[in-house]
């Protein structure tokens, strides 16, 4: 759509040159040059021309009558439509390109300010086209040109014409246009200043609901300080007694070392062996024996020699040889005490 418009303008400049050329051009000059514009095939914007000097003057009062209405078509072709050709008296007749290039300008118009679907009936009554099938030849002539993007549904109830894009080539009407214009942007502006004072009245909220969040969370960081600084201010408790069975004693009359094993802890044997964790070292278990703790005969009434009734024999000590290869240098022998039972 963007070429069309530029095609358009192009085709305009040689006439916008002629009438800028002409210092002091005559009536009947000018109202030639119009009709040449509006007859060229490409041409479908005038405003550039319409504001020439050449053209303005036509409003001269001086101005032969048959001229001042050409300027006034120049108008209708620019901004106007196939209806307000109708409604102007004492127009110039047009030939059937310029009654083409009107109906065409005047579907361009049609489609950019009547709600779609445009019907047949609609556009037949406003373009004074009677058969349906010069409309679709006015519709199908404004597609291959560019001018429209649309398609037909005649077998619609009722047919339509459903235009989709419209090309950029109708001048504004600067006395109707303008105030319109002005209407929309000024309500577009208080529209954006109410979304900005609602942006500020947000950004303001944000800001008031940060400056609390951040108030809150010092009284909270001071409040565990506090806290903290109570707990490191208390003394420690102190250090739990000791539980140490009555009457247990080192080897030096005190309580025994840390770590040590006191005297009926288990792992000792009774036969002289070592085990892990014995409160004696390397070496083996001690323990003393009586005669009376075993009833144990040791045979020496009987076959040693001595006389029946004769005074029992005195204790003797027994150095058992058992296990001594087990033990370190220092450890000592396990000793027995045995005695003859009385």
């Amino acid at each position: 759509m963007d070429q069309s418009h530029a095609r358009a303008i192009e085709a305009l400049q040689p006439f916008i040159h002629l009438a800028n050329a002409s210092t002091a051009a005559s009536p009947r000059f000018v109202a030639n040059l119009i009709t040449n514009a509006i007859d060229h095939p490409n041409t479908y914007v005038f405003a550039e021309l319409l504001d020439t000097p050449a053209v303005q003057s036509l409003r001269d009062p001086d101005t032969p009558a048959e001229f001042q209405p050409y300027r006034t078509l120049l108008e209708i072709f620019a901004w106007g439509t196939w209806d307000d050709y109708q409604k102007t008296p004492n127009l110039p007749p047009l030939t059937p390109p310029q009654t083409l290039k009107l109906r065409l300008l005047s579907l361009l118009t049609l489609a950019a300010t009547t709600q779609p679907p445009l019907t047949y009936p609609t556009l037949m009554t406003a373009l004074s086209i009677a058969a349906p099938a010069d409309l679709e030849s006015l519709i199908t002539t404004a597609i291959y040109a560019n001018l429209i993007t649309a398609r037909l549904a005649p077998a619609s109830h009722p047919p339509a014409v459903h235009i989709t894009a419209v090309a950029p080539l109708r001048d504004v009407n600067p006395a109707h246009a303008l105030p319109a214009m002005i209407a929309r942007l000024s309500a577009w502006e208080s529209r954006c200043g109410h979304v900005i004072a609602d942006l500020e009245a947000e950004i303001a909220r944000i800001r008031s609901d940060a400056v609390a969040s951040r108030a809150r969370q010092a009284a909270h960081t001071d409040l565990f300080q506090k806290t903290l600084a109570g707990f490191a201010a208390d003394p420690p408790p102190p250090p739990p007694s000791s539980s140490i069975a009555p009457g247990a004693t080192t080897g030096e009359g005190g309580p025994p070392a840390k770590g040590s094993r006191l005297p009926w802890a288990k792992g000792g044997s009774a036969g002289g062996g070592t085990s892990g964790g014995s409160w004696f070292g390397a070496g083996g278990n001690k323990r003393e024996f009586s005669a009376d703790d075993l009833d144990v005969d040791d045979g020496y009434g009987e076959a040693g020699g001595e006389a029946e009734g004769s005074a029992p024999s005195s204790q003797m000590d027994v150095d058992e040889g058992a296990g001594s290869s087990r033990l370190s240098a220092g450890a000592r022998h396990a000793k027995r005490i045995l005695g003859r039972k009385t």
